[in-house]
């Protein structure tokens, strides 16, 4: 079992990872957003899997990161779609050049 102690640091960095990732989207390229939102979707998954492995694993945990993904996701999404409409107008400017 994870020491309590350990569990909150992992919450707490966890929950920061996730933040600065969502945060620091809109300067990166929509190729790179999309490997967040992957990245997103691939550690509800792989939480999950943990959970149902190790009965051990503190299922507060577990429900606080899948809380923290589901909270940041629209966030990230919208902010990759906006990405995808600014490059589109982009490119049509380009081209009526």
């Amino acid at each position: 079992m994870l020491p309590q102690q350990s569990a909150i640091f992992a919450a707490i960095a966890f929950t920061g990872a996730v933040a600065i990732a969502v945060w620091r989207m809109s300067k990166l390229k929509p190729r790179v957003q999309f490997l967040v939102l992957l990245a997103l979707g691939v550690s509800i998954g792989f939480l999950l899997m943990i959970v149902v492995q190790l009965p051990q694993f503190p299922h507060w945990l577990a429900a606080l990161m899948v809380l923290v993904v589901f909270i940041a996701s629209p966030f990230a999404t919208r902010i990759f779609l906006r990405s995808l409409k600014q490059e589109e107008q982009d490119q049509a400017k380009e081209s009526e050049s």
